[in-house]
């Protein structure tokens, strides 16, 4: 007999795989114009809209499967963790719907300068310089934040390794050294990212 509540779990797991590798790479890709003129940036902008609604569309998409998947095979589960594992794929489905909604309909900061900037009154030449400071900044901005972020991620390494020290329970203590490791290397990453 086949069976559902099984075969939904591979399912949603793919999914959760698939929006969460989604998500965790979309940092990467994410828009930071380099244009310091003002039909640079225009240009810039239009396209990132463009790419939003794709991938606003596409997190819509993936994230309303998620959440019917987790909704069918919380009607057929009837093991407890098994009902736990569908509700939580509801709320990813759901989160994921909300942020692609959010990409494609509102977009980043930049979005958000280009449209104040296109209504202004300003000159093309003081837009531009408008721009050149801005970009000024926001660097300034993303460096305290790595810098920041390097260090609270080493915090916590720091604590997980000496909670683990200090563990008698083996898988624990296992776990703990894997989480401070994993927070090392993201510390490491804040630190020499450019």
């Amino acid at each position: 007999m086949w069976n559902w509540a099984g075969n939904f779990k591979i399912i949603l797991t793919l999914f959760l795989v698939l929006i969460l590798s989604g998500r965790a790479f979309a940092s990467d890709d994410e828009f930071k114009f380099t244009a310091n003129n003002w039909d640079e940036f225009s240009k810039e902008v239009e396209l990132q809209k463009q790419k939003d609604r794709r991938n606003g569309i596409s997190y819509v998409i993936s994230g309303s499967l998620a959440l019917v998947g987790g909704i069918l095979g919380n009607g057929v589960a009837e093991d407890t963790a098994e009902k736990g594992i569908y509700t939580v794929f509801q709320t990813i489905g759901v989160a994921s719907i909300g942020y692609g909604a959010y990409t494609w309909q509102i977009g980043g900061e930049e979005r958000s300068v280009y449209q104040t900037l296109q209504y202004s009154k300003l000159t093309p030449e003081q837009k531009s310089q408008f721009l050149r400071a801005y970009n000024f900044q926001r660097k300034e901005k993303e460096k305290r934040d790595r810098y920041i972020r390097a260090i609270t991620h080493g915090l916590i390494a720091g604590l997980n390794f000496y909670n683990a020290s200090q563990q008698k329970q083996d898988s624990l203590k296992n776990t703990l050294y894997f989480v401070g490791g994993v927070n090392l290397l993201a510390a490491v990453s804040f630190t020499f990212e450019f």
